[in-house]
């Protein structure tokens, strides 16, 4: 058995604006800080044998603050990065649709194929997620692994442990600094804690 928690990042400037962040490196807001901090805290009594993280700052200065509560090193990891959405990195979706009509209707109709300009597509997001989270399962077997990343990362998990399918990707919300929990025996998923922030309140 693995068992998986998944953090995501703490709450962001560029998520505060409603911005697109995905290969940006946007800072964590006051906020976010005071989340990262509260969710160390929560974990502190947590067993975890591995920690892993995005190398996107918003990630390891999340990661950070467990680690050190946790005194176990971070392993980052460029696979867990966010989304790449490319030319439309930092604009908010009322941007797009105000200045770049066009892509505004591919990225509706399209959806999980829709590629973002210099940027990724869904499908070929899910991918880069999945090998390496089935990399992850073979690798620890037998361990609790601790991953900080962020919405989409957790999303595209998810969809994958569960469901093998990436078309699940938007039934999973996951909001900043929340911790899921999911256990994995023999290639079967099972979702003991979604989403939870109980330790935010």
């Amino acid at each position: 058995m693995i068992k998986f928690i998944f953090i995501r990042h703490g709450l962001t400037l560029d998520n505060e604006s409603m911005k697109l962040s995905g290969f940006i490196d946007s800072e964590l807001s006051d906020k976010g800080k005071k989340q990262a901090k509260q969710t160390s805290i929560r974990l502190k009594d947590e067993k975890i044998d591995f920690i892993y993280s995005s190398p996107l700052k918003r990630a390891i200065d999340t990661a950070k603050e467990i680690s050190q509560i946790n005194n176990v090193d971070i392993n980052i990891l460029d696979e867990l990065k966010e989304m790449n959405f490319g030319d439309f990195e930092g604009l908010t979706f009322k941007d797009i649709e105000s200045n770049y009509k066009e892509e505004y209707e591919r990225l509706k109709n399209k959806s999980f194929e829709y590629n973002f300009p210099n940027g990724e597509n869904m499908i070929g997001f899910h991918g880069r997620i999945s090998n390496k989270i089935d990399d992850i399962i073979k690798e620890q077997d037998d361990k609790t692994v601790l991953i900080v990343s962020h919405a989409g990362v957790i999303r595209a998990c998810l969809s994958h442990l569960i469901t093998k399918d990436h078309t699940y990707h938007w039934n999973f919300k996951i909001d900043n600094c929340s911790i899921t929990i999911v256990e994995v025996v023999d290639n079967f998923s099972v979702i003991h804690n979604l989403n939870n922030t109980e330790h935010l309140r």
